[in-house]
């Protein structure tokens, strides 16, 4: 038996399989969300706001907080729309080589976890 079989039996047998599959549709559950967030990956947006370090950015921005940045009082974003922008303009100016969609991914995870605009 393939070391791939044998994982695959494992995972079935302890129930993380079907776990796995539903995953996509989680990622995907943008019930609630604004229309400029629907489609986008919430899982893939976390992952991409960890893999790029951005919550690191933001503390040494915001004085240790990296939530500072999102919900402080005088906070510049204040609807979707800017909490794209916000989000492109963080890319493009750390030279990310995201896709439109990646973006909107992490503004998505970032509206989600922070922003919660309907």
């Amino acid at each position: 038996m393939t070391s791939t079989m044998q994982r695959m039996r494992r995972l079935v047998g302890s129930g993380m399989l079907l776990g796995l599959l539903a995953l996509p549709s989680m990622a995907h559950a943008a019930d609630g969300l604004p229309h400029e967030f629907q489609g986008a990956n919430l899982v893939k947006g976390q992952q991409y706001y960890t893999d790029l370090k951005c919550a690191a950015c933001h503390a040494e921005r915001m004085m240790g907080s990296t939530s500072a940045m999102y919900t402080r009082p005088d906070r510049k974003v204040h609807n979707p729309k800017q909490l794209l922008a916000f989000t492109q303009m963080c890319v493009t100016q750390l030279n990310h080589d995201l896709f439109p969609e990646e973006v909107k991914d992490i503004a998505a995870y970032l509206n989600q976890t922070y922003y919660k605009f309907k």
